[in-house]
């Protein structure tokens, strides 16, 4: 524990005059002024550096000198929610095409360089942000930034591609429908934001692959993808201020677009509804969602709170399992902008009486909310 030193004096005898209490007050003022810059650079000196590029790209970048490695993830704020009528799955086939080329960096040549470097890269899709990262050592961050600068600028987004690309996408989809859990999260979410954007995954589906074309992905990359929105995270054994030279060097030059307006968020009352799904599974599953506070709301922090509770293996929900009520019991929580979908679940035995485990869900959520 820090000791504070205490220091006594007598009382004056004479007062200053009111020009010397001015001047006083002002260098009091200039010292803690001082004061707090130093200690802005000392966090700066501690690894944090964000800034904005004049093209509006705003950069995060966080030193970590655990391993010789640097992760860049490039955040475009661009999601299923910006996705054309009828088309859900566009900004998740257009992470796909990502991975397909560039003008001056073929798929191939992606896939060697990063081969060659050692390092690894993936993506994905959420509602409201496109993600791509890449690990790689850090003596190649130069090269890493210069890959996804190139694919900032353009994407080749040709017929050919997509023809090539979109089987792999439909494979997904057909897996990720066939999980009833995710089906179950569907419906859910079609539920309770009905009439919204929120009301599809970012997935999409094979009727709506079937009628994109890369024209039409083009259109897409060429009206989000762009340095005022996106924000790119560096995290590794890098020099925040060197690395920001890098940044600028080759993502400076990329001119900002005027980004559409984005969709309206409405939300109407939750209404009861009960659904029943079949399943192959060789366990069900009795699960109780609710409408959630989003990021904007000043109740998620306290949802965030109630979801660990609730996912917590001393919960009484997890109590289920020891008690031979349920195989396995749990709760998420899957949170967007302005709302959230909250869900517990407890599996039991094909077969078996789902009752004991839905009374418990019903009795021990409602006492904890």
């Amino acid at each position: 524990m820090q000791k504070r030193s205490v220091y006594t004096r007598q009382k004056a005898r004479w007062k200053l005059p009111k020009i010397w209490k001015v001047l006083l007050l002002a260098v009091l003022l200039a010292l803690l002024q001082s004061a707090w810059l130093r200690t802005v650079e000392a966090a700066s000196e501690e690894g944090v550096l964000r800034a904005t590029l004049e093209n509006g790209l705003k950069v995060v970048i966080v030193r970590n000198a655990l391993a010789p490695v640097v992760t860049t993830m490039v955040n475009y704020l661009v999601g299923s929610n910006e996705a054309p009528e009828g088309f859900p799955g566009m900004a998740h086939a257009q992470e796909h095409m990502m991975f397909r080329g560039s003008p001056g960096l073929s798929a191939n040549q992606l896939a060697d360089i990063i081969a060659a470097m050692g390092g690894m890269f993936d993506a994905d899709t959420q509602q409201t942000v496109t993600q791509y990262f890449l690990v790689a050592p850090s003596e190649d961050l130069d090269l890493a930034l210069h890959i996804e600068a190139i694919r900032m600028r353009g994407v080749l987004d040709s017929e050919k591609l997509w023809a090539q690309e979109r089987g792999a996408i439909e494979q997904e989809v057909a897996q990720d429908f066939s999980n009833p859990e995710y089906l179950f999260y569907t419906k859910a979410l079609a539920d309770l934001f009905k009439g919204t954007p929120y009301a599809h995954t970012p997935l999409g589906s094979i009727s709506s692959f079937d009628k994109t074309t890369g024209a039409m992905l083009k259109k897409f990359h060429d009206t989000w993808y762009a340095p005022n929105n996106a924000i790119v995270v560096i995290v590794g054994d890098v020099e925040p201020q060197k690395t920001l030279i890098e940044v600028k060097k080759f993502f400076s030059d990329i001119p900002a677009k005027k980004i559409p307006k984005r969709p309206e968020i409405h939300l109407d009352p939750v209404k009861p509804e009960t659904l029943r799904l079949k399943t192959d599974q060789s366990y069900g599953l009795v699960m109780i969602s609710f409408r959630m506070p989003g990021y904007d709301s000043p109740d998620y922090p306290a949802s965030k709170v109630l979801s660990d509770v609730l996912s917590n293996q001393r919960s009484n929900l997890f109590a289920l399992v020891p008690e031979g009520k349920a195989l396995y019991a749990g709760f998420s929580l899957n949170t967007l902008p302005q709302a959230g979908l909250g869900y517990a679940m407890a599996a039991f035995p094909k077969g078996a009486d789902p009752s004991p485990a839905r009374r418990r869900n019903e009795k021990d959520l409602g006492r904890r909310c």
